[in-house]
């Protein structure tokens, strides 16, 4: 039997980082320290490099897809909530 590179998985390591980055980026818009004007942007440095990961990880024959769909809801909240924050600071909201 030949077990070839098409037979193997790949880690989990993409959705393991899909999932920290998404929850980064909900975690650090709601902490209580000093982050004025900085706040909305963490959202979006967080959740869409999250994003990215997270669609990267669920591609083609990987492990630790369910990891990978937590990273990339996460990524998504994290962005809408960088959004409503962002018209909070510039008074669109």
């Amino acid at each position: 039997m030949s077990y070839g590179p098409s037979a193997q998985t790949k880690g989990p390591a993409l959705g393991l980082l899909a999932l920290a980055l998404g929850l980064a980026g909900v975690v650090v818009t709601f902490l209580p320290i000093n982050l004025d004007g900085v706040r909305p942007y963490l959202a979006w440095a967080f959740g869409l490099p999250g994003f990215v990961v997270a669609i990267l990880g669920l591609l083609g024959p990987r492990q630790g897809k369910a990891f990978a769909v937590i990273g990339a809801l996460l990524s998504l909240l994290a962005v809408f909530v960088g959004m409503i924050t962002l018209g909070n600071l510039t008074g669109l909201l």
